[in-house]
């Protein structure tokens, strides 16, 4: 993600997000991302325990939690990736760190719920939305 930063602000980006298992060092993908004026985040696959990002989490502005694996849309919720938000809300509000928790795998009406209870505050939805009927309505059940 390191060398492609500069071509992502050119388009036009507000925030840049990175998977921690990238091959690009972390610490300095963060620093060229808030160099350029820009938020930073920082995300993790579902078998990445969440205390890797701890360390972070004072330079970046979110954190991103896969509930699936990262590949492609339509994949069941990891149930088990709801202990790692609980984790990351926990420690941040321990912290006093002002810090968004995003979720992003298969986010329904139904899943919704879980990571906002479980502290989630920004989720992203993609085939739920656009395979249903009314896309309004299944935004309205997200909320």
């Amino acid at each position: 993600p390191l060398k492609y930063i500069g071509e992502f602000v050119k388009a036009g980006s507000d925030m840049i997000t990175f998977h921690l298992e990238s091959q690009s060092d972390p610490k300095a993908t963060i620093s060229e991302i808030k160099k350029a004026g820009i938020k930073a985040g920082i995300s993790i696959k579902p078998a990445t325990p969440v205390e890797k990002v701890y360390k972070y989490l004072d330079i970046v502005d979110m954190v991103l939690i896969m509930t699936v694996e990262p590949g492609f849309g339509g994949q069941g919720f990891i149930h088990e990736t709801l202990e790692k938000v609980e984790k990351l809300k926990k420690y941040i509000t321990e912290k006093n760190i002002d810090i968004d928790i995003q979720v992003d795998g298969g986010i329904n009406d139904k899943t919704a719920k879980l990571v906002r209870t479980a502290g989630a505050n920004n989720l992203v939805s993609g085939s739920y939305l656009f395979s249903a009927d009314s896309m309004a309505d299944a935004v309205k059940s997200l909320k």
